[in-house]
């Protein structure tokens, strides 16, 4: 039998429910491409100043998200269960850690803006930097309670709301961004302060949207009518935060990553950083397609472990890697095709150009690892396998792809190659031993 007649099946499961969130994500994408391509209009300081704080922000993001994640696998097990009750359960505890988390990074973000001084970067661009930060810092707030929301509507298999909330709300983001960044349709101009609260006013009506949509859905609203605001269990707190919080730091070792990666990048000046954020921007755009291809993992791994089927565990994680090579290995001969051209369309600055083409080839040989190590994250979630992972990424991240980085760039006068030489070696190792992980856990699970 060949992989296509095993994985038949799986492979068409797996884009039902990730497409809606695939083309949620690539609104998304389009967001961030019109947010760098309109700032980069400003400038190499504005871009590079976006870039910094952007490195901060995505930080205390990815945590939230990470946190968030604990909920889908709970949830789309008690639904492969038929445990109606535990669903809104599940929800209402999550809801209340995600927003007490973002209060948190919130008042850590205000606090921490005088660091910003410390790392070592152009001082051109910190000023832009700190304001950028602090608006979207408020903006965390709608953003995790989007987060509950989408997270409850994905685990229950209904992936179309989260996808409707995040295109709408994209169009919003973009329609302000226009306005406020350059002062049109009778908008304030504000620069990069615009770009800011466009994002803060787009996440916003994502919960707007995202809470009407459910609330016209009887599936999706009835558990929620049974969740009592004033009684918690402190068992529920802890299942979420055991699972939540080692999925938040697996983000986190990796994102942090990134942006230690940025700020290397700062160090060797502001045309590699601008050049950096350009090909990361583009980087990320095929990552996060992957990322939904994990999250549909999850939530079938998740399923299937509810209904305590072993093959049907072991299949969906599977199909999805199979399904990000594939991808994967196209983007990257996108990636070397088109890296003259692709970053002409953010900036016309020749130097941040000829950076950016030699980055892109490098971002073509980590697409592969890159897109395998997000996928088996989610397939791991699914069965609640989160604190081997967690380990195995730090490790990956900062014992070997950090170090690499400031060792091949600073101490071996790479230069921006180094740092990406550094990625490339971390996201390898990741990959490969999460593979192994799961191969071996699923191999040998034991469901009750």
């Amino acid at each position: 039998m060949n992989l296509w007649q095993k994985y038949r099946t799986d492979f068409r499961d797996n884009l039902i429910l990730a497409f809606p969130i695939m083309a949620g994500q690539l609104g998304q994408v389009m967001v961030n491409l019109a947010d760098n391509l309109m700032v980069g209009r400003l400038g190499a300081t504005a871009l590079a100043s976006v870039s910094l704080a952007n490195a901060v922000f995505i930080i205390f993001m990815v945590l939230g998200i990470g946190i968030s994640f604990a909920l889908p696998p709970l949830v789309s097990q008690a639904d492969g269960s038929n445990q109606r009750e535990k669903i809104s359960q599940y929800f209402k505890h999550s809801l209340l850690v995600n927003i007490g988390f973002s209060l948190f990074s919130l008042s850590l973000i205000l606090m921490g803006l005088p660091l910003l001084n410390h790392l070592g970067q152009d001082v051109e661009i910190i000023p832009f930097a700190g304001d950028y930060l602090t608006i979207t810092g408020w903006s965390l707030i709608p953003f995790m309670i989007m987060q509950t929301l989408r997270c409850y509507s994905d685990g229950l298999s209904n992936t179309l709301y989260p996808m409707i909330a995040l295109i709408s709300g994209n169009i919003v983001n973009i329609f302000f961004n226009y306005g406020l960044i350059f002062g049109k349709m009778g908008m304030p101009k504000m620069g990069v302060e615009g770009a800011a609260m466009a994002s803060m006013i787009a996440r916003i009506s994502m919960v707007a949207i995202l809470v009407l949509l459910i609330y016209k859905n009887e599936r999706l609203w009835k558990p929620l009518l049974n969740v009592n605001p004033f009684h918690y269990q402190k068992k529920i707190f802890r299942k979420i935060l055991s699972l939540g919080i080692p999925s938040s730091m697996q983000m986190f070792f990796e994102v942090t990553a990134f942006s230690g990666a940025a700020v290397i990048m700062g160090m060797l000046g502001k045309n590699p950083q601008a050049a950096h954020q350009i090909s990361i921007n583009l980087a990320s755009t095929t990552f996060l397609i992957c990322s939904v291809i994990g999250m549909a993992a999850t939530i079938r791994v998740g399923k299937q472990l509810g209904k305590e089927s072993l093959s049907g565990v072991r299949n969906a994680g599977f199909s999805a890697i199979l399904q990000v090579v594939l991808f994967m290995t196209i983007t990257a001969f996108i990636f070397l095709i088109g890296r003259d051209f692709l970053p002409r369309l953010y900036i016309s600055d020749e130097l941040v150009l000829e950076i950016a083409g030699t980055l892109l080839i490098m971002a073509a040989i980590f697409q592969i690892p890159d897109g395998i190590q997000v996928t088996v994250l989610g397939a791991l979630r699914g069965v609640q396998d989160v604190k081997i992972p967690t380990i195995i990424t730090f490790i990956a991240y900062w014992l070997v792809g950090i170090p690499v980085s400031y060792l091949t760039a600073m101490s071996l006068h790479w230069g921006p190659i180094g740092v990406w030489v550094g990625l490339i070696f971390g996201l390898t190792l990741s990959a490969g031993l999460l593979t192994f992980r799961y191969h071996k856990l699923t191999k040998n699970i034991s469901i009750t």
